[in-house]
């Protein structure tokens, strides 16, 4: 909870794609930014060490708030049939690939405007951004992490990062 509220709620601090992006075109400050940049290392860090997950589950605002609504429902769970699962992460995958070539041939960085991340910062997000942000906690009460699972493109960098073989 105290992650949610601190890096959340009131410093709004969480690794998203538009924060990469900011980096990568105007470098990295890291003495005035030490804690994106500490999270930022963690987040590739620690899936080398077996730590899989952590960063998503255990320091991103949006995942442990979604970890959280997911542990007040106890009694009732969805029940996903390993196909679904299959699928929905092929899914996540494509839809990686697809934002990432939009990137890559400079047709639109829009969609980043739409990471639901950013609904953790209620001052300054769109109302679809909200939304969003609303239904997905709302499917977190019956399925575990749903946007980190099945949408998050940020989380499948993390992962293709955490499967790659060095």
């Amino acid at each position: 909870m105290l992650n949610v509220a601190v890096l959340g709620f009131w410093c709004g601090t969480f690794i998203s794609y538009a924060l990469m992006i900011g980096y990568l075109a105007n470098g990295v400050d890291i003495w005035a930014l030490p804690i994106p940049i500490i999270i930022l290392i963690t987040a590739f860090i620690y899936p080398l060490v077996g730590k899989k997950n952590y960063y998503c589950t255990n320091i991103c605002p949006c995942g442990s708030l979604q970890e959280l609504v997911g542990k007040v429902n106890k009694w009732y769970r969805w029940r996903m049939s390993t196909e679904v699962v299959q699928a929905l992460n092929r899914f996540r995958e494509i839809l990686w690939a697809l934002l990432l070539m939009l990137m890559l041939l400079d047709i639109t960085f829009k969609w980043m405007d739409y990471e639901v991340f950013s609904a953790i910062i209620i001052q300054s997000a769109s109302w679809i951004v909200l939304t969003l942000g609303i239904v997905f906690l709302l499917f977190s009460f019956f399925v575990p992490r749903p946007y980190c699972c099945f949408l998050c493109s940020t989380g499948t960098l993390f992962k293709i990062a955490q499967n790659s073989k060095f």
